[in-house]
């Protein structure tokens, strides 16, 4: 069976993409955390970090299979190379997988108390509603917009995890501009689901939101998404302000959205899709503007 986790790993959740892109949401989020207090003057990556970025690592990991369970049946009519079609594992697989993995974080975990009760959090409720969803099939597959309500916010519980490790780590209180945070970190998310998902020609059987929207709509809604995740952070840190925090190194965060607006240009200038490499990069480029704010204006280099 081990052996088979190492092919479905290779196959489905390849760790050379996934590394980076984990470990840019756990620092980058961090440093951006640090970056909007007014009481903390000097911040460095530390263990603690090191455990929340390695959670993240293995907790998408879980979230991959569980999806993969899900739409099993879609994927042997519509995408049959799959890992699950293709039979590089079987559910029971990916059943066990979830399971050891979930009780490694949990363990990995074990004494961080508050950080603890929102990976638990997290865990109860990613499982919980893709379980259901793989064994009931509800949310119905046409009701695409329900089943987007349902989900996105295990990404918000993720980033809330990343949160709950930066309070504990710099011994801080929740405060405003880092719930204000875990929003833009949704909506970042939201630009990805619904890019990835914009196509002037659905394929046969393909669910995608512009069935409903449009194609132009879902992309200007992908491109709305990231603009505003971009805004909100700037209000957060004004960095127009002689009183920033992090002075005018936060206007950084406006540079990610570029990516997302020259997808969704190209789109409209005739493209079947998002250009896939602008989209892949976007989440990455954010995470790393906000380590970029924190290094510079509160870390190593401040």
């Amino acid at each position: 069976m081990i052996l088979r986790w190492g092919r479905y790993i290779a196959v489905a959740y390849p760790l050379r993409i996934q590394l980076p892109i984990m470990a840019s949401w756990a620092v980058g989020l961090t440093a951006l955390f640090a970056a909007a207090s007014d009481t903390i003057n000097h911040w460095r990556p530390d263990g603690e970090l090191a455990v929340t970025a390695v959670t993240l690592v293995i907790d998408m990991l879980l979230l991959r299979a569980l999806d993969d369970l899900r739409d099993h049946a879609y994927d042997l009519t519509h995408n049959p190379s799959r890992p699950l079609p293709s039979r590089v594992v079987s559910q029971r697989d990916l059943g066990a997988l979830v399971a050891v993995g979930a009780l490694a974080l949990l363990l990995l975990n074990a004494d961080r108390g508050p950080v603890l009760i929102a990976l638990l959090l997290q865990l109860c409720y990613g499982i919980g509603v893709m379980t259901v969803d793989w064994l009931t099939d509800w949310p119905p597959a046409d009701r695409l917009w329900l089943g987007l309500a349902l989900n996105l916010p295990i990404q918000t519980l993720l980033s809330l995890y990343v949160y709950a490790g930066f309070l504990r780590a710099e011994h801080q209180q929740p405060d405003l501009a880092g719930l204000m945070i875990l929003v833009a970190a949704t909506l970042c998310g939201l630009c990805l689901e619904l890019g990835r998902k914009t196509t002037r020609h659905p394929r046969p059987g393909e669910r995608t939101y512009v069935t409903v929207l449009g194609p132009s709509v879902t992309s200007a809604a992908a491109m709305a998404a990231a603009t505003t995740a971009a805004a909100i952070v700037l209000v957060i840190l004004r960095p127009w302000h002689d009183a920033s925090p992090v002075h005018a190194w936060g206007w950084l965060v406006v540079l990610p959205p570029a990516l997302p607006a020259v997808a969704a240009l190209r789109f409209s200038a005739g493209t079947p899709r998002w250009p896939g490499p602008l989209l892949r990069s976007y989440l990455p480029a954010v995470y790393i503007s906000f380590l970029a704010i924190g290094w510079l204006t509160k870390g190593a280099l401040s």
